[in-house]
């Protein structure tokens, strides 16, 4: 069945079952990766389409049969029920949120009002979510992000304890009437996942924010969404930097290669130093130590792949130094699957915007402030090499 042909509920469901089967062992992720953008955008694709349905309707509609709001007890445009997705599209939502965030309404209750009108829910508890063209935004920080998007993400509440096999003894081969071989010894490691609460702010003026439109309001999103975003991927890289080279009772190994100079075979001799446990192979490098590896290929006529077959699976972060200006033991870049590492959101990966319009109203300013609480930790033993600068021998 194409995807025009589905449902919102049958995509959303189908989005829902990439996330578990991404945790698969031997999933193929490429492909989970291309459906998922492709549901994103028809889910964008119908969301356009009801925008402009609603431009028409109002433009066709009379004084007296256009649908409006009131007292929060009329359907929007008349119809008898709308999905979620179909009322945070609307624009009447979007007005509402901003309502909210004028008035410092922490409990945003026109938007909960609209929600229940329109919709099925006989009352919207928790928290109320953000009209579609925000929430866009916020995963576009995301996406925008690629070494981000390639860990495991869960959901646990509270610190999340993962177990791992520190050493182990081997099988052996039993022969008929012979003596039991022993018994097998295992020594097992725990890596705790701590989340912490990642916050930016900014402060804009009372002229500023009532002037605001769901656009704006998805300008400020952004931005507050993409620095989250940049402060988790360096938490993310700390964590892989800061690892120790081979595992201990409460973290497993990241191992170290160390080099003076960027050479032919250093991303093979990284590579080679990688369990069997490391598939989806990726490398991270901030983008000015690239042309020191495409000068090798360049120098020997192309008739090398200092890559190793990993060109297009390059991820550029300024989270890392440059190989040029690092200075001597820094880790310059990380190759392996970054799978092994697990993002825990206990309260999902949405950015939590939160609007203050109290603290600061004597200088007619209002705090606009992002929240995000996530944990990372690594939980696969030498799945991920740390490339180390070191001081030349000469």
């Amino acid at each position: 069945m194409e995807l025009r042909d589905k449902t919102v509920d049958e995509l959303q469901a189908r989005k829902a079952q990439i996330a578990l089967d991404v945790e698969a062992e031997g999933a193929d992720l490429d492909a989970l990766e291309a459906e998922a953008r492709s549901i994103n955008e028809e889910l964008e694709r119908r969301v356009s389409e009801e925008n402009k349905r609603e431009e028409l309707r109002k433009m066709v509609a009379s004084d007296d049969s256009e649908a409006k709001v009131v007292g929060k007890s009329k359907k929007m445009e008349g119809r008898k029920e709308m999905t979620e997705l179909e009322v945070r599209s609307s624009k009447e939502y979007g007005q509402a949120f901003l309502n909210g965030w004028r008035s410092g309404d922490k409990n945003m209750t026109e938007c909960r009002a609209l929600l229940t009108t329109n919709t099925t829910a006989s009352g919207v508890t928790g928290y109320v979510p953000v009209p579609v063209e925000l929430e866009t935004e916020i995963k576009t920080a995301w996406e925008e992000h690629q070494l981000i998007n390639l860990v495991s993400k869960s959901a646990f509440k509270g610190n999340v304890k993962i177990g791992f096999e520190l050493s182990a003894t081997g099988a052996s081969v039993h022969v008929e009437g012979a003596a039991a071989p022993n018994e097998e010894v295992v020594t097992l490691g725990t890596v705790e996942i701590k989340a912490e609460t990642i916050k930016k702010w900014i402060r804009v003026s009372d002229e500023a924010l009532n002037g605001t439109t769901v656009d704006t309001a998805g300008y400020l999103y952004k931005e507050i969404a993409y620095r989250i975003v940049e402060k988790a991927e360096e938490i993310l890289v700390g964590k892989i930097t800061g690892a120790p080279a081979a595992a201990t009772s409460s973290a497993v190994g990241v191992p170290v290669l160390s080099v003076s100079a960027i050479a032919e075979d250093t991303i093979v001799q990284a590579m080679a130093l990688l369990s069997g446990g490391a598939q989806n192979l990726h490398i991270a490098m901030n983008r000015a130590s690239y042309p020191a590896f495409r000068a090798l290929e360049l120098n020997g006529n192309y008739a090398i792949d200092v890559f190793e077959g990993l060109r297009d699976r390059i991820i550029f972060t300024d989270k890392l130094p440059a190989f040029g200006t690092a200075s001597a033991n820094a880790i310059f870049a990380i190759i392996g699957d970054f799978s092994a590492v697990q993002a825990n959101f206990p309260n999902g990966n949405g950015v939590e915007i939160l609007v203050d319009p109290y603290t600061d109203a004597e200088s007619d300013l209002v705090k606009i402030v992002g929240k995000q609480y996530v944990g990372f930790g690594i939980v696969k033993d030498k799945c991920l090499v740390n490339i180390k600068k070191v001081a030349s021998n000469g």
